[in-house]
């Protein structure tokens, strides 16, 4: 090979790694565990605080909106940046008190590592006869 052939591989192989992304986008299957109270109320919607822990991404605080018609919003602070999302519940009665919820969810954005995710999936949770306290598991497939 000769010296002008091995000067242009160079500056292909430099070029091709300046414009490859920092981190590859990987898609991943993750289950998060939440645990939430009520903490009032932004306009028509409850707000509830809690911690949530997720596989993928470990440890974290959420923040939830839910409105009238079960649709809310959720933000989730881990510790490399925001995860904001979206979600659809139904409601049930459950047998010996409370209420069991199931829907759906989908990620809408985020912040810092998180700037560029998506994903979606459903979640199961329960909440007391007062609406005070909550538990739900979500899982579905996360990218970034």
């Amino acid at each position: 090979m000769s010296r002008l052939q091995r000067a242009a591989l160079l500056t292909v192989l430099l070029t091709t790694l300046a414009v490859a992304p920092a981190g590859a986008v990987k898609t991943r299957t993750d289950t998060v565990t939440a645990s939430v109270h009520k903490t009032g109320r932004s306009g028509t919607a409850f707000v509830y605080k809690g911690t949530v822990h997720s596989k993928v991404f470990g440890e974290g605080k959420v923040v939830e909106k839910l409105y009238g018609n079960l649709k809310g919003t959720f933000v989730i602070t881990y510790a490399h940046g925001k995860v904001r999302g979206a979600s659809t519940a139904h409601a049930k009665a459950a047998p010996g008190g409370g209420v069991n919820v199931t829907g759906t969810y989908r990620l809408t954005g985020g912040t810092g590592r998180y700037d560029k995710i998506s994903g979606s999936g459903t979640f199961t949770g329960h909440s007391d006869t007062t609406l005070q306290k909550a538990t739900f598991r979500q899982h579905g497939k996360v990218t970034y």
